[in-house]
């Protein structure tokens, strides 16, 4: 069996085997917290309220800040979309947070009990119709990024992947997911 360490270099020097474009590590502090990301989410998204995964259901800055001292680090990843884009970029999507929910289980395998990974972007596995119905795939379904008020653009900044982000319309597409370990 694949011992913790081995399985985390595999990730940071292999990511196409499992999904991704380009994978990094992050020390958890390096996660940036915002209010201001968490009510932008919650008035803005036209999924806010519709689910628990969503403000004002999601866990609160505090909470997450809280949440986060239990890990020591995790890896950002990402996925590129060459472009033009295909026509069903769901999908794409789709199959971005199933390598990510892979990678979780994966590190629960080998010996990060606590592996816990989100996305940016809407969860695409919860429902979105403000019944507040149970999730049909509760295994699967995850907060974002910005449900949780992790700032996005000031984390890559951290780990210098602020220019991802910054696109012309021709310029790929970036997927960016996290995997928290402890």
């Amino acid at each position: 069996m694949e011992v913790r360490e081995k399985f985390v270099a595999r990730l940071l020097n292999n990511p196409e085997s499992i999904g991704f474009t380009e994978v990094k590590f992050v020390h958890s502090p390096q996660l940036q917290l915002s209010h201001a990301v968490r009510m932008r989410c919650q008035y803005t998204c036209s999924a806010a309220g519709e689910s628990h995964l969503s403000p004002p259901g999601s866990p609160d800055p505090e909470r997450v800040e809280k949440m986060l001292l239990e890990y020591k680090f995790g890896v950002m990843v990402r996925r590129e979309i060459p472009h033009p884009f295909p026509d069903d970029v769901g999908e794409v999507w789709r199959e971005f947070q199933q390598s990510l929910i892979e990678a979780e289980n994966e590190s629960f395998i080998r010996g990060y009990g606590n592996a816990f990974a989100m996305a940016a972007g809407n969860c695409l596995y919860c429902h979105h119709d403000n019944s507040l119905r149970p999730c049909n795939y509760a295994g699967k379904s995850r907060p974002t990024f910005e449900a949780l008020g992790i700032n996005l653009q000031e984390t890559l900044s951290m780990i210098a992947w602020e220019h991802l982000l910054v696109r012309d319309t021709d310029d790929p597409f970036q997927l960016f997911g996290l995997l928290l370990l402890n």
